[in-house]
């Protein structure tokens, strides 16, 4: 959709050039100038439910599919293009059920764009304390060089207590920041189930909190860097 003053228009209906029944393109999406990333995290590909991500680009009012990205390792039911977010030109994919660390410790990779090419630059993973079920790459967001990968089923404090971390890119190499924690943690509050970042501010979502509105009321952390 794009806004003529104050009324919004839609401009165009996206779909992937080899589209096929049950890929749940759409999942997620993001929008970065004249730049749409787009997931698809039950696409096959040869490999049942392993995901992927498209981009297409504008000129004008036209879309079209510039690239169409892949895990290097993608494995059956990682669920690549679960979530998605685009900054400039930087991609993140997260791939929540990804098992390297173990059963649905998931993962995020990081796709630059040199003219109209893509790379896979970077996976990123929890190397401290990654564990099966962290459902690390649940949601993912980039500004500039600053990526936050959430992490709902992080046990830290207590069963699916959550948490989010902050990876930081220097050339081509990225590294952990910060891992963010709620300072009420606790069992099942899915604490980084949703994540934003905006140069030096983060907010995190934590939709089943028990806050003031009663149980699985929900609550949002925003994190501030000096």
């Amino acid at each position: 959709f794009r806004r003529y003053g104050s009324s919004w228009s839609q401009e165009a209906r996206l779909a992937a050039l080899d589209a096929a029944g049950g890929d749940n393109f759409g999942y997620s999406v993001s929008v970065s100038g004249d730049t749409a990333v787009v997931g698809a995290r039950l696409d096959d590909d040869g490999v049942t439910d392993s995901g992927s991500a498209y981009v297409f680009t504008r000129s004008g009012i036209a879309w079209s599919q510039q690239a169409r990205l892949r895990a290097s390792d993608a494995a059956e039911n990682d669920q690549f293009g679960y979530s998605v977010s685009i900054s400039g030109q930087t991609v993140v994919v997260g791939a929540y059920r990804d098992d390297d660390n173990g059963s649905d410790s998931g993962s995020a990779y990081v796709f630059p764009r040199s003219g109209s090419v893509w790379t896979d630059q970077a996976k990123i993973v929890d190397k401290v304390a990654a564990a099966a079920g962290d459902n690390f790459g649940k949601s993912v967001s980039v500004s500039g060089n600053a990526v936050v990968i959430g992490a709902d089923g992080d046990d830290d404090r207590g069963g699916n207590s959550g948490s989010a971390f902050v990876f930081t890119r220097s050339g081509s190499n990225w590294s952990l920041q910060s891992k963010l924690i709620a300072s009420d943690a606790a069992a099942g509050d899915q604490f980084g189930y949703s994540v934003s970042v905006s140069e030096d501010a983060v907010v995190v979502g934590a939709p089943a909190d028990d806050g003031p509105g009663g149980n699985d009321s929900g609550s949002a952390h925003v994190f501030t860097r000096s």
